[in-house]
């Protein structure tokens, strides 16, 4: 699955300014672990309290859903799948499942990554303040009424370990924490129930988002700004349509000629260097990116947006190595 991954990078400009311009894009980033060497991962038990057992399935059911979803791995084992190798072979799923008995799954389901885990909080608080508020009728009268506010907050932590199954090495150890709110407001009387189950259930896909992070690559939806001059440049308006139109290579030849067109202001030649280095940021072309965004910065020097852009390119660089290094190795 690893190879259906490509660095692909969605463009996508929406309309924010006369001067400027919004450049929303998806962009790959590294998982927090590199299980590059893992084709297969298992996910074992998620333990909790013995009287809320089927709170830890709901975890270890979304964390399984989401290593699927992410298409990294060729091969995502539940832990359904592991109890019938084990009874296959008349062995038991006896205790939580460590370093130290890894291994007897690791003689059955070869190289493997297994995820186990425990909850380490499952809780819900409720609060209720009360408050006068005046208010006003329809003669302009005032009055007060009592303001009553029913706030719950869900907590939920989870610890996970992630071990190579044949070796028994830690891979890593995650700690992931979450909690959601909600809040009812009645006036002179009790405001109505909040939804636990919803606040709960809420938690449970924040989890999942942070742990499917933490082993795969995945996308993140950022913003950056693309510029504009009507009066010098008429054409970078011409690119950033190209771009929207999918033609991203022609607006790369706009910006390369706006870039060198004669008898214009140091600081709009700067815009179309800066526009130029930007596109070519997230197409991957790092080198060239920086060449042009520098150029733009010495012709304002000083420029924050400029220097920022520099940065940005600098650290995207890095993160699209650890992808790459995490979809195709060293």
């Amino acid at each position: 699955m690893k190879t259906k991954l490509i660095l692909a990078i969605l463009l996508a400009l929406l309309l924010a300014g006369c001067a400027t311009q919004s450049v929303n894009m998806a962009i790959m980033r590294p998982a927090e672990v590199n299980l590059y060497d893992y084709n297969t991962i298992a996910m074992g038990d998620i333990w909790g309290p013995p009287h809320q057992w089927f709170r830890a399935q709901d975890i270890r059911d979304a964390f399984t859903a989401r290593l699927l979803e992410s298409e990294y791995f060729e091969t995502v084992l539940d832990r359904q799948y592991l109890q019938s190798i084990l009874q296959e072979h008349y062995l038991s799923w006896s205790g939580f499942v460590n370093e130290e008995s890894a291994p007897q799954l690791g003689k059955f389901i070869g190289a493997a990554a297994l995820v186990v885990g425990r909850v380490t909080r499952d809780e819900y608080k409720e609060d209720m303040n009360t408050e006068i508020i005046t208010k006003k009728d329809k003669n302009d009268v005032e009055y007060e009424v009592l303001k009553h506010t029913r706030t719950g907050t869900h907590y939920l932590s989870v610890n996970i370990q992630i071990l190579d199954v044949q070796t028994s090495a830690v891979l890593a150890n995650k700690r992931f924490d979450t909690s959601f709110s909600d809040s009812r407001s009645a006036e002179d009387r009790k405001p109505p129930r909040i939804d636990q189950s919803h606040l709960y259930g809420v938690c449970v896909d924040d989890l999942s988002h942070q742990f499917v992070r933490t082993v795969a690559p995945y996308y993140v939806n950022i913003s950056v700004t693309y510029e504009l001059d009507k009066k010098y440049l008429p054409e970078l308006q011409t690119a950033h349509q190209m771009v929207v139109g999918g033609e991203t290579g022609r607006a790369l030849e706009i910006l390369r000629a706006a870039a060198l067109k004669p008898d214009i202001p140091a600081k709009s030649r700067a815009k179309a260097y800066y526009n130029l280095g930007l596109i070519q940021t997230y197409s991957g072309d790092y080198e060239n990116a920086l060449t042009n965004l520098i150029r733009a910065l010495e012709l304002v020097p000083g420029n924050s947006r400029y220097s920022r852009a520099v940065r940005i390119c600098r650290d995207e660089r890095y993160q699209a190595e650890q992808v790459r290094q995490q979809m195709e190795g060293s």
